[in-house]
């Protein structure tokens, strides 16, 4: 369908229903005044008293005034009348006031008869009218969300029938709807294959990726798994991680046509983690490469362990955090932790956790020699977890990155390092 049937029918139906708000309004209080003047009109052709003892005395000045030039003689005479009607005094009930006052009630009882049936006509012109508009607002509003689907097409019918198209505008438009409800239907009677995975959800991932399916790739990366390929290829890991992702999308397709969506859920999983990863290399190729630290009392758990530590393992961990603000490298994480990927800087045997938030490297700890990262992890759970989650323990200035790289050059690094301390050292002894 061209874009601009629709644009065009939008752009015909937006100011007629642009003063909507003020149309519901007056409706609404006309309808509350039709009413009244309802109960008013049939109580009042029993008894002109029934009138007098009305419930909403002001609603009948109301009326009074409207259209009539002499409405304050008129109320006036309605407030003399209701006296002498209402009074149970015999000899007022013979003047000849009294009697002029019933007829002025059966005058005013026929003044309000016609006045009623003006506000009905007018509250059904308005409320037809008004119907009109709420039909145009609704769909206009349905034909601006980014999924249509149009559940009663008679209706949709009429609405089209109100803006008087031509016949090849509402025949584009028509095609278009039929389109967008077998996509709907489609996405509603969703299938669902298992793993908290629907059909939609791998339909939505072949529509966004059309332009890498049946694309060449590298058949050797099937041989392996995720992980594995991207660690062979880690000096051209962004390349490598397309190539996957061209792979992968490629084998959903397949999979998807040949109606195999078991076979799919391994793949859509790494395809979650390839989207994952790509995030992450946007993140470490960010230009603020700023250091910030996972506090415990009032000080970071590096400072901590560069203060208790062994002199020879200090040059390592200084090294580590200036090489985190400085090398453009891509490096893969280590694991997936509450929804954060952690890293380990790994070059010596004592090694830097971290992670990306927001726009800074996050130095979460040190790993000691032969530590492993769960044993970490489990180490400083409670730390960590709330730090990932509300970010509340992470130091927001640069007072802990100065306290620890005050003075520190690289260049000065590389001289004091005892060789010992590279990760290739086997022995087994504490990095404290």
């Amino acid at each position: 369908m061209s874009d601009n049937s629709l644009k065009e029918l939008l752009a015909v139906v937006e100011p007629k229903i642009r003063n909507i708000e003020e149309n519901r309004v007056e409706s609404t209080s006309l309808r509350s005044v039709h009413e009244t003047m309802e109960e008013l009109i049939e109580i009042g052709q029993n008894s002109y008293k029934e009138i007098l003892d009305f419930y909403d005395q002001d609603f009948i000045l109301k009326a009074i005034k409207i259209g009539n030039s002499n409405a304050d003689m008129l109320i006036e005479k309605y407030k003399v009348s209701k006296y002498l009607l209402k009074s149970d005094n015999a000899k007022l009930q013979e003047l000849p006031q009294f009697k002029e006052s019933i007829s002025y009630m059966e005058q005013l009882y026929g003044y309000l008869y016609g006045l009623n049936k003006k506000i009905e006509l007018d509250y059904e012109t308005k409320s037809e009218a008004l119907q009109i508009q709420e039909l145009l607002n609704k769909y206009y509003n349905l034909l601006n969300k980014d999924n249509i689907f149009i559940e009663d097409i008679d209706e949709f019918i009429t609405f089209l029938d109100l803006n008087e198209l031509d016949s090849e505008k509402r025949l584009d438009i028509l095609i278009y709807i039929n389109k967008c409800n077998i996509e709907k239907y489609r996405t509603i009677n969703d299938i669902y294959i298992g793993d908290n995975i629907n059909l939609s959800d791998i339909m939505k991932i072949i529509k966004n990726n059309l332009k890498l399916i049946n694309l060449d790739y590298d058949r050797k990366l099937e041989q392996f798994d995720l992980d594995t390929y991207l660690e062979n290829n880690i000096d051209t890991i962004e390349d490598s991680l397309l190539e996957r992702k061209k792979y992968v999308v490629s084998k959903i397709k397949n999979l998807y046509d040949i109606k195999k969506y078991n076979e799919i859920i391994e793949f859509y999983h790494e395809y979650l983690k390839i989207i994952d990863l790509e995030k992450e290399f946007v993140k470490q190729k960010g230009k603020n490469k700023r250091l910030r630290f996972l506090f415990k009392n009032d000080k970071s758990l590096v400072r901590d362990y560069l203060e208790k530590t062994n002199v020879k393992y200090k040059p390592c961990i200084y090294k580590n955090l200036l090489d985190l603000e400085t090398n453009n490298a891509l490096n893969l994480p280590k694991m997936c932790y509450n929804n954060h990927y952690l890293y380990v800087k790994n070059e010596f045997v004592v090694k830097s956790v971290y992670t990306y938030i927001d726009d800074f490297i996050v130095v979460l700890g040190v790993l000691e020699k032969k530590e492993e990262l769960e044993d970490f992890l489990n180490k400083n759970e409670y730390l960590v977890k709330e730090a990932l989650e509300s970010k509340k323990n992470i130091e927001l200035n640069d007072n802990e990155r100065n306290i620890i790289l005050k003075d520190i050059k690289l260049e000065d690094l590389i001289i004091s390092i005892d060789l010992n301390t590279l990760d290739i050292n086997e022995e087994d002894y504490d990095g404290r």
